[in-house]
């Protein structure tokens, strides 16, 4: 790397920029962006060019989160979601038919069961209203090139943009956009980073599961277990049955780059659900943060390392 011009070093800092925005993507809602990734390009080629040779700006500058629908707080620390197989076919031994007036007495394995339950409903559900409430926070905390790290950040958050605040018509089983666009509601509500993705988590995936009354309604909360992903194996199992996932290899960047590294952690996610007395659920949220590194080449210019933090914020109201 010391052989490296400063303008070949920003090449590659740019390329890492629209590498680590590709959360946006992995998290499950591609919508809109293939659009944000040729916006990231063409940003991250005029800031290769204007970048003055002097810059040696180093703080990192943060996406903000300002959803303010949620009401279960973000761990600190704690632990992170795989998404488990066949969590639906391990739990006939473990819900009771009724919860009666105290949920509190209820095991984690009848929570993770009812939580089950209640989300794939809601995926399946043909007609119904949907506000959604998103934000996606990304910030550099290392960079091979010091000097462009602020810059870079600068390039991210450009990029991401307002949080989404969005309403959503379900009709016939299709989600309809704002914008028009259209998707069936089970790809739209998480876990959507597959079509005919189910909700699916097994009590070995969560470390804490509560249930408390909330007037004539119950609200889940599963804190789920740490996870770590690499290159090799980009899929957390409980984070991907439940929420979404971040797999940088999977990002397409012309034909000279290269990923040739990529580490996450998911220290400890939070999914929260309020269901009413008629067993749907009105309010879904879900709160991921990460941490990550990774390794990006370009060709005859060299390798660039960044490493970021950061986390998916999102809440669901349903109306039916």
């Amino acid at each position: 790397m010391h052989s490296l011009t400063k303008e070949a070093k920003r090449a590659i800092a740019a390329i890492l920029a629209v590498w680590i925005f590709a959360m946006g993507w992995v998290l499950g809602d591609n919508h809109g962006f293939d659009e944000g990734v040729e916006a990231a390009k063409a940003d991250s080629s005029a800031t290769v060019q204007t970048v003055p040779s002097g810059e040696e700006t180093t703080t990192a500058t943060t996406v903000p989160s300002t959803n303010e629908t949620t009401t279960a707080p973000a761990p600190s620390g704690a632990t992170t979601i795989p998404s488990t197989q066949g969590a639906d076919n391990n739990t006939t031994t473990q819900q009771p038919t009724t919860e009666g007036n105290d949920p509190a007495s209820l095991s984690k394995e009848q929570i993770v069961h009812k939580v089950n339950e209640a989300v794939n409903k809601v995926k399946n559900e043909q007609n119904m209203t949907c506000h959604k409430k998103e934000a996606i926070t990304i910030t550099l905390t290392g960079l091979s090139v010091e000097s462009a790290r602020n810059t870079v950040n600068d390039i991210i958050q450009g990029i991401a943009g307002e949080p989404v605040d969005e309403t959503i018509t379900v009709a016939n089983g299709i989600a309809t956009y704002p914008d028009g666009t259209t998707k069936p509601v089970k790809e739209a509500i998480p876990p959507s980073n597959d079509a005919t993705k189910d909700f699916k988590l097994t009590a070995d995936g969560v470390a804490t599961a509560t249930a408390t009354k909330n007037g004539e309604n119950t609200v889940y909360t599963l804190i789920l277990v740490p996870e770590d992903t690499t290159a090799a194996s980009p899929i957390p199992t409980h984070n991907s049955g439940a929420i979404g996932y971040l797999n940088l290899m999977a990002v397409k960047l012309p034909s000279i780059v290269t990923i040739v590294d990529s580490n996450m952690h998911y220290p400890g996610s939070t999914v929260e659900v309020e269901v009413n007395a008629a067993g749907q659920v009105v309010r879904l949220v879900n709160k991921m943060p990460m941490t990550g590194d990774g390794t990006a080449k370009i060709t005859l210019l060299g390798e660039g390392k960044a490493e970021f933090e950061g986390g998916l914020d999102e809440s669901w109201e349903f109306t039916y």
